[in-house]
């Protein structure tokens, strides 16, 4: 009898547990809507309408909402437009707090690993250009979209080495402070640049993390693309990678020649430019190449078709997050409406 005793107590709680869970978010979901429908059903039929204060009340109380004395049992009706007033205002604080707890179970799911951040960051780069055969060209590396700070970035670039190589990186303007890996493969055209910066990370609406200046090998369209391995590190405390999608551009190489000796000076003007140019920082650049070439792996070939970086974690309490997120796309619907109209 005992051993019943405890079952009968553990599937008493269990089913509490799961019974608040659900009216929580439900309330938090819903709690607006159930309130206004309670105005309107009073409208239609008053009598059928309960009042919750009076419900709690035994027989003989006063009802604060409806100001009476209850002398009866069974269901008891609102009363006045006040105690409708009340009884709404009641669900709508029942909403809001269950919007809370909500808001702080997303909370602490997200810093315990189980929600991941959500992927809102992009690269950016020149969409589109025309050059000619030798001629040597700048391609702007930004990063975009960023809806919260990180602090390790990962460009992991591919392209057709017939018809294009790296001639060389400039990080002198770049948001990172530290480079822990340069990897540049020519002949199997491809090339890989991490760097970050330390805690607080950098935040802000885009930031420049470095320039590739190509140089053109032959007449055709070159296609440069970001490989599935690139990632942006939101600086989360977990390392979550927010990288949404990866950037591609194509690149017209005419048959026309430019000679070496002016191939050369462009190069050189780029190289001065942002030595001597007003975007540099003053801070000088940490580059751990030697000691840290595999933090982030080696870049082979196969990265050009792997990758797992865009398929969503399994997670065991992937339900939960789903909820969550309508929860809190239905409040910002409804919060952005009401922003609109007032």
């Amino acid at each position: 009898m005992r051993n019943m005793s405890w079952i009968y107590t553990i599937g008493t709680i269990t089913i509490l547990a799961i019974t608040s869970w659900i009216a929580v978010h439900v309330f938090a979901l819903l709690g607006i809507f159930i309130a206004v429908g309670y105005l309107i059903w009073w409208f239609f039929v008053p009598r059928k309408t309960t009042c919750f204060f009076c419900q709690t009340r035994k027989i003989g109380e006063v009802c604060f909402a409806c100001n009476r004395i209850i002398t009866q049992g069974g269901n008891r009706p609102v009363q006045n437009f006040r105690s409708l007033i009340i009884n709404g205002l009641l669900i709508l604080t029942l909403s809001g707090a269950s919007f809370g707890v909500v808001f702080i179970e997303s909370k602490l799911l997200f810093n315990m690993g189980v929600i991941p951040a959500k992927k809102t960051a992009s690269f950016t780069i020149p969409t589109k250009g025309q050059y000619r055969i030798n001629e040597i060209f700048p391609m702007n590396i930004d990063v975009a979209e960023m809806q919260q700070s990180i602090n390790a970035v990962q460009a992991d670039i591919g392209f057709d080495p017939n018809l294009l190589e790296v001639y060389k990186i400039l990080k002198d303007d770049s948001f990172a402070d530290v480079f822990i890996q340069e990897e540049v493969n020519n002949q199997g055209g491809f090339m890989r640049l991490t760097g970050g910066l330390p805690n607080p990370g950098f935040s802000g609406k885009s930031g420049h993390f470095a320039t590739i200046l190509f140089r053109t090998k032959a007449q055709g369209v070159v296609t440069v693309k970001f490989l599935p391995s690139s990632m942006v590190l939101a600086n989360d405390g977990q390392g979550s990678n927010i990288l949404k999608d990866y950037a591609e551009a194509s690149y017209l190489i005419i048959p026309e020649i430019m000679n070496k000796s002016e191939a050369d000076k462009q190069a050189e003007s780029y190289l001065q430019s942002r030595v001597l140019g007003t975007q540099s920082k003053d801070s000088p650049k940490l580059i751990l190449y030697e000691t840290n070439e595999n933090m982030f792996g080696k870049l082979n070939p196969d990265d050009l078709i792997l990758s797992d970086n865009n398929q969503e974690r399994v997670l065991p309490l992937n339900i939960l997050k789903k909820v969550n997120e309508v929860i809190f796309i239905v409040w910002g619907s409804l919060i952005s409406g009401i922003l609109i109209l007032l």
